[in-house]
């Protein structure tokens, strides 16, 4: 059983230096570990496609893209579907989201699981359904990963 649930604002934060914060370097480790993560399987897409952007905006090198997906390669982060397209789309509704992001409040709360993200309309929604945002080590990486 997966520990959290990973969104792409988080995940992505990892490419860019000027994204990193003390939350997103704390989190790294936790999901580096044996534990599993989980995220819907839209997180690839959604994770290339940031990178694809600071590509096109140059705010990072085709090797540096290079060096995170082969970084990201071996995270144990398992993807998955929702049980309902339905019941997304109405917690998105409910919530004020879009369909995406309530893919991953759908996931943690279907799993029961704390979530990690940077994204503040996705942490506002998942407090109002009672699912707590994945607190940062108490001794974040003090490191940034992926230099």
């Amino acid at each position: 059983m997966a520990a959290l649930v990973i969104d792409s604002s988080l995940a992505a934060a990892w490419c860019f230096p000027n994204e990193r914060t003390d939350y997103t370097n704390a989190v790294l480790p936790v999901v580096s570990t044996p534990i599993e993560a989980a995220a819907p399987r839209l997180w690839a897409y959604e994770v290339r496609n940031s990178v694809l952007m600071g590509l096109r905006r140059k705010r990072i090198s085709q090797s540096d893209a290079e060096y995170f997906f082969d970084s990201i390669k071996g995270l144990p982060i398992r993807l998955t579907d929702p049980l309902s397209n339905d019941g997304v789309f109405a917690l998105a509704d409910r919530h004020g989201l879009t369909v995406y992001d309530a893919a991953y409040l759908d996931l943690a709360v279907r799993e029961g699981l704390p979530h990690a993200s940077l994204d503040a309309a996705l942490i506002r929604a998942a407090e109002q359904s009672g699912n707590p945002r994945k607190s940062a080590n108490p001794n974040p990486c003090k490191s940034a990963p992926f230099d």
